[in-house]
Parts: C-alpha cells; sequence; structure tokens
C-alpha cells in the first residue's frame, strides 16, 4: 500500500494511494496530514486531503522536489493503524418523512424496496467522514451500504435547502447550506452544520463517524427550536472503530 509521490506544481507535492475508498488508506492520508503538519509547521502553508491523497502545499520558496525528502521520511516512521484520539461518533438525528424527504419514495422505487427499509438501511450504519467538500463543512462519508447505491438525479434542483441528507451514487450526506444540487433527498436534519462565527466553524470534523437517527415530523420541529435558541445538546462522545 505504497503511495506514490511527486511534486504538483513548484510549491506542492502530491501524495496518491490507490484510488478507492478505504478507511486503512485514508487513516493514512490523515496520519500523514498530522505528521506533516507537525514536524514542518515552517514549511508548510496549507494541506488538501480526499478519500486516497493529500496534497501539501508550500511555503513560497520552497521547491516541491526540496519536501519530497520530508514527506518520505514521515511515510516511513508512520503508524496510522488506528484513528486520532480525536475521532468522535456523532449522533445526527434525521426525518424521513413528508416534506423533509422530497426523493426517498424515488429512492424506494429504484431498489423496490419500502420506504421502511430505505430508513432502516440507511440509519443503522456507522459512517466515517472522509473529508469535508464541494460546500464547507459537507461531509463526504463512506459507508452506505450497496442496497441503496442510486444514481444522482438527472435533473439537479436549482435549491437544497440546508440540512438535507442526501444519497448520490455510492455516497451519502449532509448539505450544511442551501445550495444546488443533484443528490437523492430522503431526509433532512435540524442540526446547524456549519457557522463561520463559530469554531471550529464546522460541527463534524474529518476523521469523525456519524450515525443517523431517525425521527419524527414533529420531534424535527421541537429540535429545531432547541437548536435556533442555542440550547440542543449534540450527541457526541469519543470513539474508535
Amino acid at each position: 500500500m505504497k503511495p506514490s509521490i511527486q511534486p504538483f506544481g513548484e510549491n506542492a507535492v502530491l501524495v496518491s494511494w490507490e484510488a478507492i475508498i478505504d478507511e486503512t488508506i485514508h487513516n493514512r492520508v490523515l496520519a500523514l496530514e498530522r505528521r506533516i503538519t507537525e514536524k514542518h509547521p515552517n514549511e508548510v502553508l496549507e494541506t488538501v486531503y480526499s478519500y486516497h491523497s493529500l496534497a501539501v502545499y508550500l511555503k513560497q520558496g520552497i521547491p516541491s522536489k526540496s519536501f519530497i525528502p520530508s514527506i518520505e521520511t514521515a511515510l516511513a516512521s508512520l503508524d496510522a493503524t488506528k484513528p486520532a484520539d480525536k475521532n468522535h461518533l456523532i449522533t445526527i438525528p434525521v426525518c424521513y418523512e413528508g416534506k423533509y424527504a422530497l426523493d426517498i419514495e424515488d429512492v424506494a422505487r429504484y431498489h423496490s424496496i419500502s420506504l421502511e427499509e430505505v430508513i432502516r438501511l440507511h440509519s443503522q450504519p456507522i459512517y466515517k467522514v472522509y473529508f469535508l467538500g464541494f460546500l464547507p463543512g459537507f461531509p463526504y462519508l463512506g459507508g452506505l451500504p450497496e442496497v441503496l447505491h442510486t444514481p444522482r438525479r438527472d435533473s439537479p434542483k436549482s435549491r437544497v435547502k440546508k440540512g438535507s441528507v442526501g444519497i448520490g451514487g455510492n455516497q451519502t450526506g449532509i448539505y450544511p447550506m442551501d445550495s444546488p444540487g443533484g443528490w437523492n433527498l430522503i431526509g433532512s436534519s435540524p442540526l446547524a452544520f456549519f457557522d463561520p462565527k463559530r469554531k471550529p466553524p464546522s460541527t463534524i470534523a474529518p476523521g469523525d463517524f456519524i450515525q443517523f437517527e431517525p425521527i419524527t415530523q414533529e420531534e424535527y420541529e421541537h429540535t429545531k427550536t432547541l437548536v435556533e435558541n442555542g440550547i440542543y445538546l449534540l450527541h457526541k462522545t469519543p470513539y474508535h472503530d
């Protein structure tokens, strides 16, 4: 499982593993990112990672090729078999009913299963947050059951409401803000997932784990009120898979 290391322009290095969604690979991506940023704060400007790659952007005047040996050294001493201690399991309440689940019937028809089965299958797994992208705070999750893999919609919606939970291909995720989107919307959460005034601004962090908890429309409205008044207590506990 040795990655490739190559210059990514004049002042960046790209480290790439096999292009698959794999938890072991992703643990190594996160571990390398931590090691590089801790050991080289005076050289690293920014890091950006995905399911299987890490881009290291260097400060002005530090050539890509000169930094590659530092990455090789970090990789050689890396122990990424376990996730970091800071990982958490976060319970996300989701309403899978009525106006909060605009496309759930389409998903059920596509797979020839009941609405109840869609809800059960979607809320059963513990999903890993691989990275945030597309929108600030948008979590890309691994672990969607194969039976729920559903192609994105042919015609994207011009406005998807924040909190919407969707399925796109082999992935599921949560829209943290109003946005256009082409995923199948099967539910909605009343939580606030991104606030630039908050520290940290995102409720969910890469490396965390989440599980969806089905709630009724009445419970959705009650929880939304608690969130808006700043008195909702997020269920978040330390977790190792």
